[in-house]
């Protein structure tokens, strides 16, 4: 792989850890909307440093990304009540209007990002040493 992908993805990782803290501290103080929000980005950039792994791949490298894929599918379907809430209502947002989250949902998107951005650092670790 050459390094300035490999850069790109350690990047995209990082943005990945970032939003992932900014959602835990959100939580902690009981902004809810904001913490599922930054989950969302969290889980993105997560994604986007695994997809940038693409490229020209040995027997290997395919079926690490094959196992993250089913993760990913996995972790999407969990997700998409999240997403389609949020193109659903996309439209109607103002500068003061938000989606309303609870306590409970919140933390259910927190923990499934974790638990995503944490496949995704395996996947990379396996796959581009990352």
């Amino acid at each position: 792989m050459d390094p300035r992908r490999r850069d790109r993805i350690k990047v995209e990782l990082k943005r990945a850890e970032d939003y992932l803290n900014a959602a835990e501290q959100l939580h902690r103080h009981a902004l809810y909307a904001p913490s599922a929000t930054s989950s969302y980005y969290s889980a993105c950039h997560a994604a986007t440093a695994a997809f940038l792994t693409v490229g020209s791949f040995d027997n290997a490298q395919k079926d690490k990304f094959m196992g993250f894929m089913t993760a990913l599918r996995k972790y999407s379907s969990k997700l998409d009540p999240f997403i389609e809430h949020l193109a659903a209502l996309k439209d109607s947002w103002g500068f003061n209007t938000a989606v309303d989250y609870s306590e409970s949902d919140s933390l259910l998107r927190l923990y499934q990002t974790r638990d995503f951005v944490l496949e995704v650092k395996d996947f990379l670790r396996r796959a581009v040493k990352v």
